[in-house]
């Protein structure tokens, strides 16, 4: 497949390590630098516009981008004829996902969230023993995931 990885940061460094089997076409990001910089690792070509990377020749794009843009690109992806993985959540609502559903409905395109912690060994773990009956039927669930933090963590985006 030919890909757009929209969003270079560290999950989109991550998720094109992911698709090494495939092609990567397109690196965007607002920032050169982390565009230009997956772009050296993969041969892509760098922009700081993610609607060239929507234009470009590729079958699917990832987009990796912070939470107010998500299903904008997404939604303009779909519409432009390509596959989407975008990162969770997707947006910041309902409301603001149903575009991206109804448009991939519609023009027959797969549309994916990259929610990794589906396949976690823990929710893997809780599932099975609610499904068994190991515990009895829910009532109440309280979740905690995190991690510890790194250098620069604190420049981030969170």
């Amino acid at each position: 497949m030919r890909l757009a990885v929209i969003g270079c940061g560290a999950i989109g460094e991550k998720r094109a390590a992911a698709a090494r089997l495939h092609e990567i076409v397109v690196a965007a990001d607002l920032l050169p630098g982390p565009a230009e910089r997956l772009a050296a690792k993969t041969g892509a070509r760098a922009t700081t516009r993610w609607q060239d990377a929507i234009a470009a020749d590729v079958d699917a794009v990832i987009i990796a981008t912070t939470h107010h843009s998500q299903a904008e690109i997404a939604l303009a992806a779909v519409e432009a004829g390509k596959h989407v993985l975008v990162e969770k959540p997707a947006g910041r609502s309902a409301a603001e996902v149903a575009p991206v559903a109804a448009a991939a409905r519609k023009l027959k395109r797969t549309v994916k969230v990259g929610f990794n912690h589906r396949f976690h060994p823990a929710i893997a773990k809780a599932h099975a023993m609610v499904t068994t009956g190991e515990i009895g039927p829910l009532f109440f669930i309280r979740g905690r995931y995190g991690h510890g933090g790194r250098p620069g963590y604190e420049r981030e985006w969170r």
